[in-house]
């Protein structure tokens, strides 16, 4: 039988001969889940035999991930904004960048004199919703979007969060649900950007993983963009804001089209100065 030490250098060169940039550390966090310990305990037994059962179930992660499977799939979680969150192909992973939007919209919330009400459209994993649902007490949230799959997960993951009763999912696109009367402080949202052009261009987890409807508009990236500051006004208070991720080399495009009707927009960049997030406060005169 073989030991960690050994599984996991074998594991390692097959992932490492699939082009997977992070061979080693992919190889132990697989065998860590597999085991159902800690990548500590890992080293500290590493001269530990695995029985035939572990060795089978473990080549079978491998495998998956050596065919391009994202690590956060097979494991199912991945961390945000310090929470775990479980992910399936029905939604998109949670990414760092994201994690701008959620706080300066708790930086904005917290400057109300009351409850804010926010709005999450397209929420898949409801990473946004629910860490705003965790970090702002009084706020009420409603979570959207067309994936009936992607709203059970995120449904799941509020009640793992421990804000299930905070938080009313509807299904549907962007904000045809919402009731008629709301009016939010915050309507957020990370829209499918992805131009169709630059799909091919993109990495094999995310390509042949990812769900397509959530990362692209089979255009040119800015579909969801023009119908979000042509809708959300109409379930926006007077000086709300709309918070928008966006793609890489969008920021020129979206601000202009921001010009008109709304105020103090501005852009936040990420940690590589890239203009990564949208925000726009609705004007008091602007049309419906």
């Amino acid at each position: 039988m073989n030991t960690i030490a050994e599984t996991l250098k074998h594991a390692s060169a097959t992932l490492r001969a699939n082009d997977i940039a992070n061979d080693v550390l992919d190889a132990q966090t697989l065998l860590a889940h597999a085991l159902d310990v800690d990548r500590t305990h890992l080293i500290v037994n590493y001269r530990q035999p695995l029985t035939d059962e572990q060795q089978t179930n473990y080549q079978s992660l491998i495998a998956r991930r050596a065919a391009g499977e994202p690590l956060q799939y097979i494991v199912g979680q991945q961390e945000f904004f310090g929470l775990p969150f479980r992910v399936t192909p029905a939604v998109l992973i949670p990414r760092p960048e994201t994690e701008l939007l959620v706080e300066e919209t708790i930086r904005l919330a917290q400057t109300l004199n009351h409850a804010p009400i926010i709005v999450d459209v397209g929420t898949g994993s409801g990473c946004i919703a629910i860490s705003l649902a965790r970090e702002l007490e009084d706020a009420q949230l409603y979570a959207t979007d067309i994936s009936a799959d992607a709203l059970a997960v995120a449904r799941q993951n509020a009640a793992t969060n421990g804000v299930a009763e905070r938080i009313q999912f509807i299904q549907c696109d962007l904000l045809a649900g919402l009731p008629d009367e709301l009016q939010a402080d915050f309507i957020v949202s990370n829209p499918p950007y992805i131009a169709a052009y630059e799909l091919a261009g993109l990495q094999r987890e995310v390509r042949e993983w990812e769900p397509h409807s959530a990362l692209t508009d089979n255009a040119d990236g800015l579909s969801f963009y023009r119908r979000l500051l042509v809708e959300t006004p109409q379930h926006l208070k007077a000086e709300g804001y709309l918070l928008c991720e966006l793609g890489y080399q969008q920021a020129e495009a979206v601000i202009v089209m921001v010009k008109e009707g709304w105020l103090n927009s501005y852009l936040l960049n990420d940690l590589q100065g890239i203009p990564r997030t949208l925000v726009a406060q609705k004007h008091l005169g602007i049309r419906l």
